[in-house]
């Protein structure tokens, strides 16, 4: 399973897109030169992971998204509502980092607060159950679009796919305009956050073989053409932390990106600036940092990332989900709002009555699916399935 492959409603332009960035010592030879100075086992003893990689974004992200994880299990327990002090002392957090995890999980739609003081389940859960993995990309753009308002700057989702560099999705707006692609942006990952970021994650043979197919090219003066001054900036980039491009894709755009590590695949989430906007670099790379717990989140419940360790599985994965409904739910796909879905295999009726985010109802909610058996469907489209509005 591709971790960071979802569909996404941008189309092409998404796999296109916007420069990166990233940082390292300026300028340098145009020696092609296969090979770092340093050793990889020494580079991956550095990173203290096994070949190299860095891990699921960085320790601290990691551990905070598995933290929001636990949260979001007591919620599903507690689907008519649950107090915060109650959340706290089943998940074992208290004061301000409790209440830092229940706003990022309002924001982004994890969990919904009907009252003062107290928590349900949030639409997102019903978004991230739309089969097709359509869920995810959708549960990914919103969490882009929020990162696009907080950092103001364009927000691209990539990782490394069969050698190549890939943005799979990607936020921007008027206010946050998206880099021009003016060079094949898979032959610059010498000179793009993105690329740079991504090749951080990858052990000495993968980067060996990138250089060696994809020839570093000079872009602008700032670009690093000698792979192994390259692979040295590299080298120095502690696992975790953002990597830079200081006008080395474009003369007229700085840009950053910090990884996103699910399993053995390598991604990263990145932003771009107008080289007039650099002094806003700094605060925008802090605002995108943080964009990378929610984002592991959602892998983590759709089963993209394991949620505790290798070979084990949590209920509330994605996986577990797919399991209940033995008939795709493609008719559901579309539907907006509470909404029942019946099962002709099962004779079973499924409600998924997530509150909306803007409503203010007072009335118990649930985000996951509530089973009502038996039940006659009506077969009005021949596949079994009725969507009826609520």
């Amino acid at each position: 399973m591709h971790a960071l492959l979802p569909p996404t409603a941008r189309g092409d332009r998404a796999d296109r897109t916007a420069t990166r960035t990233s940082r390292g010592p300026r300028g340098g030879g145009s020696r092609h030169s296969p090979g770092p100075l340093r050793h990889p086992a020494l580079t991956a003893a550095a990173r203290r992971t096994p070949g190299g990689h860095g891990g699921s974004g960085g320790s601290g992200a990691a551990a905070e998204a598995r933290r929001a994880l636990d949260v979001v299990r007591i919620l599903g327990r507690h689907p008519q509502g649950v107090r915060g002090e109650r959340i706290g002392r089943e998940a074992g957090l208290a004061g301000p980092e409790l209440g830092r995890v229940l706003a990022m999980l309002c924001e982004e739609q994890f969990a919904h607060r009907p009252a003062e003081g107290v928590f349900v389940p949030g639409p997102a859960l019903d978004r991230l159950a739309a089969p097709g993995g359509h869920g995810l990309a959708a549960q990914l753009q919103h969490t882009l679009a929020l990162a696009r308002d907080s950092a103001g700057a364009a927000v691209y989702l990539s990782r490394y796919a069969d050698g190549e560099v890939r943005i799979t999705q990607m936020a921007d707006g008027p206010a946050a305009p998206p880099v021009k692609e003016w060079f094949d942006f898979r032959m610059a990952a010498h000179a793009s956050a993105v690329g740079k970021c991504l090749l951080t994650q990858l052990d000495h043979d993968g980067r060996a073989d990138h250089v060696a197919r994809h020839k570093p090219a000079r872009l602008t003066a700032c670009t690093i053409t000698d792979s192994r001054v390259l692979f040295n900036a590299l080298d120095a980039v502690a696992p975790g932390e953002p990597v830079f491009d200081l006008r080395e894709y474009s003369p007229g755009v700085v840009c950053s990106a910090v990884p996103i590590t699910t399993g053995s695949e390598a991604g990263c989430l990145a932003l771009s600036l107008p080289a007039l906007h650099a002094h806003r670099l700094p605060a925008a790379t802090g605002a995108l940092r943080r964009k990378t717990v929610p984002v592991l989140l959602a892998l983590l419940l759709t089963g993209a990332l394991p949620p505790d360790g290798p070979g084990e599985r949590s209920p509330e994965t994605m996986r577990h989900l797919r399991s209940v409904f033995r008939t795709p739910l493609s008719a559901a796909a579309e539907s907006v709002g509470p909404h029942l879905v019946s099962d002709a295999a099962s004779a079973t009726a499924y409600l998924f009555d997530a509150p909306d985010p803007d409503a203010h109802s007072a009335r118990p909610a649930l985000a996951l699916p509530h089973a009502f058996t038996p039940f006659a469907p009506v077969d009005a489209a021949g596949e079994g399935l009725l969507v009826l509005g609520m």
